[in-house]
């Protein structure tokens, strides 16, 4: 299946130097940058859905000043 987009001349110079450096046609990059992308956004759906019904389940939950505490405690470690 073929579909056509409009891309601006830096991506499109982006995208050719992806295509040159890998030594692979410009249709080859395009379609890895979009399963990639793709895959990491059902990644991220899947990933907060999940968040989301555990949440929705009841926790576990750190509270708002725990949370604080701890970073406080990390800046200390790190010295600042």
């Amino acid at each position: 299946m073929n579909i056509s987009l409009r891309i601006d001349d830096e991506t499109m110079t982006r995208l050719d130097r992806a295509a040159k450096a890998l030594d692979r046609p410009r249709s080859w990059v395009a379609m890895e940058a979009l399963d990639q992308f793709l895959s990491y956004q059902e990644h991220f759906t899947r990933t907060v859905e999940s968040a989301v019904a555990e949440a929705e389940a009841g926790g576990p939950f750190v509270s708002h000043a725990d949370v604080m505490a701890a970073s406080k405690e990390r800046s200390k470690a790190r010295g600042k």
